[in-house]
């Protein structure tokens, strides 16, 4: 027999203040837990007789380290069909580093939960999010479809732990970043719902690399009270992405891949929906330039620990600024922006950057397509000397110069001239 990841059956804790569902994981002969918990006022929403959430949450160092998965408590029929049938081969296809597993189970239930009623999303404050809840929620939706909650994990977007005491700063972290962002759910009397996890402890290979099953399985921990949950796409439609993985592109991400792993994450009576694949990026910006509470909470940063404001000239908000300014509302965004700072800082650099990798890369090719429609020309933006610049950053000589300290020294004064 192979190794063996087992997940014990699932313990309910409650407190004064929180509903926590915890597993022991037992691998490679040593065992630790797992938990998920959600706020007391929401103990409804905890699926608290599955061992769902635990299974997807460790599918993927399962399969990395080649591990069966014995799961003694209870799965959803559905679900443990299409991991073994579908999605597990699937992904061993997709990724050489995974291997192909099997996943065995105590019990099975198959049946619908009729409680099962909300209709959820995550929230945080970008682009992909508002947009889902642009369409879910500022328009008109039939009953059942339109957005009830939105809902706020702890599965790895805030850090993954490498030390001890880096779960307790990132649980800091995610409970600062709640108290920012729940400033636009309460302005639109929409419940934001916190959930915390350790699950992200398991994922010592990223986040980029989990995100999905991640965020998948804080979704099944949520299927007491949820009956559908919009997950927001990565910002690039389903023909960028066919065309990217035909040409042999690997994804820098899992999420890329939402498409074709979701539909396998469903239960008996929870559906997670790949949402907004039809608009890249770009496009997703423009249909919520006009909307004015996006231009009073958008939140893109990379570099924004503090969440105070967006820093403006990081790669993320870079992009942003410049999709808002082809779109003629980029001072609509002054609330949320320094837009001197962009303009003085990183708007020359960026656009040259844009165009240099514009066919390699799927967000610069989005922003020149998107300038093509508004009949800009964004070569009149730079100089040859720009996009000599921009070619140096992305070549192989950049790298070289990177490794050697007089060059490198001497290329930090070209590049900031």
């Amino acid at each position: 027999m192979g190794n063996i990841l087992t997940i014990g059956k699932p313990i309910v804790e409650e407190s004064d203040d929180a509903v926590t569902l915890r597993a022991e994981v037992s691998f490679q002969g040593r065992k630790d837990t797992c938990f998920y918990s959600v706020p007391k006022e929401y103990a409804g929403f905890a699926d608290k007789e599955s061992s769902n959430c635990f299974l997807v949450g460790l599918l993927y160092p399962a399969m990395r380290r080649g591990e069966d998965i014995v799961v003694e408590g209870t799965v959803s029929a559905k679900l443990l069909y299409n991991l073994n049938e579908y999605l597990i081969p699937l992904m061993a296809l997709c990724d050489d580093r995974l291997k192909r597993i099997t996943v065995k189970a105590g019990s099975t239930d198959a049946s619908f939960r009729t409680g099962a009623k909300a209709v959820g999303t995550g929230f945080s404050a970008g682009i992909d999010s508002f947009v889902t809840i642009y369409e879910h929620f500022v328009r008109p939706n039939p009953e059942g479809f339109k957005l009830t909650h939105l809902f706020f994990f702890n599965v790895g977007a805030h850090g993954i732990p490498k030390k001890e005491g880096d779960l307790e700063r990132i649980e800091r972290q995610f409970r600062a970043r709640y108290d920012k962002f729940r400033s636009y759910p309460d302005e639109v009397s929409l419940p934001f719902v916190p959930v915390n996890s350790d699950i992200h402890k398991f994922h010592t290979w990223g986040h980029l690399e989990t995100a999905t099953l991640a965020t998948a399985s804080a979704v099944l921990f949520l299927g007491g009270g949820l009956r559908r949950y919009y997950s927001a796409s990565s910002g690039h439609t389903y023909r960028q992405l066919w065309k990217f993985l035909g040409d042999g592109l690997r994804p820098d991400s899992i999420e890329n891949l939402n498409m074709m792993i979701l539909p396998w994450l469903c239960t008996e009576s929870l559906d997670i929906i790949d949402d907004g694949n039809f608009l890249d990026r770009s496009h997703k910006t423009a249909l919520i330039a006009g909307y004015p509470l996006a231009a009073k909470h958008l939140n893109v940063c990379y570099g924004h620990d503090t969440l105070d404001t967006n820093c403006s000239v990081c790669p993320k908000c870079a992009r942003t600024l410049l999709t808002l300014e082809l779109l003629g509302k980029l001072d609509d965004f002054s609330a949320v922006f320094d837009i001197p700072k962009y303009r003085r800082e990183v708007r020359t650099r960026f656009i040259a950057e844009t165009i240099v990798n514009a066919g390699r890369d799927l967000f610069a090719t989005h922003e020149m397509d998107l300038a093509r429609e508004r009949g800009i020309d964004l070569r009149r933006e730079v100089g040859a000397l720009d996009i000599f610049r921009a070619r140096m950053l992305n070549g192989r000589l950049h790298s070289f110069i990177r490794n050697n300290p007089l060059l490198r020294r001497i290329a930090k004064g070209f590049f900031r001239r």
